[in-house]
């Protein structure tokens, strides 16, 4: 895909393909959700509700009962420091969808009613989210037109339809637009976009993109050309693209030279370095970038400084860095946010395939380690005062959230979440 500049540049860029890996996890049925559902909690537990998936490891270390659970459009939730939020499953194509915002505690913050844009009755519903501004997007994701002259699409992206609603995640006000109106000001005829970039790829045909869309903290959309963005001289490749803290970010690829690779957020280099298998940790307060054993923090004002992780294992690719508005976990290393210091826990996991999935209020840090390759599977609890881990029945794919242990499965329909409160975690209260 060619990257067009409108502005006096003429250097093109090609737009490629970036792969991704994907955890397998089990997908119940709906039938199976709803029969675990009529289970009851043999003790007195914070949790109140039944669980839609069953587990039997959840209910051996004392995760009988949720604090609260719902199903979702499928792959619409989007989970924050601060609360969760979703999309409603769909009964009617056409009818308007529901979104929702629930806090931790079980609270719902807010709901509101999105319009389907004439023509996305038959779309799927996405959700995206910016972490750095709390905006979400509601957008309608459709097949690709076949082309007629193959030309190469970016494909970790996806052909949109051009309605856009966006959404404060703590207020639940709204704004729709229509993409076009202002992509028609960068020779844009479509748009394209990713479940991790609340703005847009503006599309001049097939393969040639001429700018990029982004939205801002007061969900006001603005539109870039490229030409005005990148100031490296050379034959590009875009690799990947997003948005953070409302700018946004993507990774250059010099066609000839493959260690030659740009991360940028707006006009301003990141970094570089010499491959493009980059991935993008956005937070509430710092983005994370990490290339293999190399791991960056970029604060607010878009300073980056590079994280001496040299005496602790980041983890492989296959494993996915969390952060939260305190810390970076990147396979066994906690980093914090506030000093860069580096606290490592390779002595403490019972297997260097393990990773830090999150950590508590008290201290305590859940590591798991759940990739179908690994010589040991299973979940732990490292105590605040990092002595020996306990082992718990593994919990699988779990995120944590503000002392919640959130369950996500993806069913063949919808998506079923179960939102634990840690204090329920027996070990925890031992």
């Amino acid at each position: 895909m060619r990257l067009r500049s409108l502005s006096r540049r003429t250097t093109a860029l090609v737009a490629v393909s970036a792969l991704t890996a994907a955890a397998a996890c089990s997908s119940p049925t709906a039938t199976e959700a709803d029969s675990s559902a009529a289970a009851s909690p043999s003790r007195a537990t914070y949790g109140t509700q039944a669980p839609l998936v069953g587990n039997a490891n959840f209910e051996a270390v004392g995760l009988t009962a949720t604090t609260f659970s719902f199903k979702a459009e499928s792959g619409t939730v989007r989970a924050d420091e601060l609360g969760i939020t979703y999309i409603d499953p769909r009964t009617d194509d056409s009818a308007d969808l529901t979104v929702r915002r629930t806090l931790w505690d079980g609270t719902e913050a807010w709901s509101a009613a999105v319009a389907v844009p004439d023509g996305a009755a038959d779309m799927q519903a996405r959700l995206s989210l910016d972490p750095a501004i709390g905006v979400v997007s509601v957008w309608f994701s459709g097949p690709d037109a076949p082309s007629e002259d193959g030309a190469i699409i970016l494909r970790n992206t996806d052909a949109m339809s051009g309605q856009v609603t966006w959404l404060d995640v703590e207020t639940g006000r709204a704004v729709s637009e229509d993409l076009m109106v202002t992509a028609s000001d960068l020779a844009g005829v479509s748009v394209r976009t990713n479940e991790d970039f609340v703005g847009a790829i503006v599309m001049e045909d097939d393969s040639t993109t001429s700018g990029v869309l982004h939205v801002d903290a007061d969900l006001t959309l603005a539109g870039l050309a490229w030409g005005d963005l990148i100031s490296a001289e050379g034959d590009f490749q875009l690799s990947g693209v997003s948005q953070w803290n409302s700018v946004p970010l993507f990774t250059l690829v010099d066609k000839n030279d493959g260690s030659n690779n740009i991360v940028q957020l707006g006009s301003t280099e990141l970094l570089t370095a010499d491959s493009d298998a980059i991935r993008f940790i956005p937070g509430p307060t710092h983005l994370g970038l990490k290339h293999d054993e190399d791991l960056w923090l970029v604060d607010e004002t878009g300073a980056v400084v590079e994280v001496d992780t040299s005496a602790c294992e980041l983890g492989n690719n296959h494993q996915y860095p969390t952060i939260s508005d305190t810390a970076l976990y990147a396979g066994l290393a906690r980093v914090t946010l506030g000093d860069m210091s580096v606290e490592c826990l390779a002595d403490i996991a019972p297997t260097p395939d393990a990773e830090i999935v999150g950590e508590f209020s008290d201290g305590n840090l859940l590591l798991a380690s759940a990739l179908s390759n690994a010589q040991v599977r299973g979940t732990w609890l490292v105590p605040a005062d990092r002595s020996e881990a306990v082992e718990l029945d593994s919990l699988g794919p779990v995120e944590v959230h503000s002392d919640h242990v959130v369950n996500i499965v993806d069913g063949s329909e919808s998506t079923f979440v179960d939102v634990y409160d840690y204090r329920d975690l027996l070990p925890a209260q031992q």
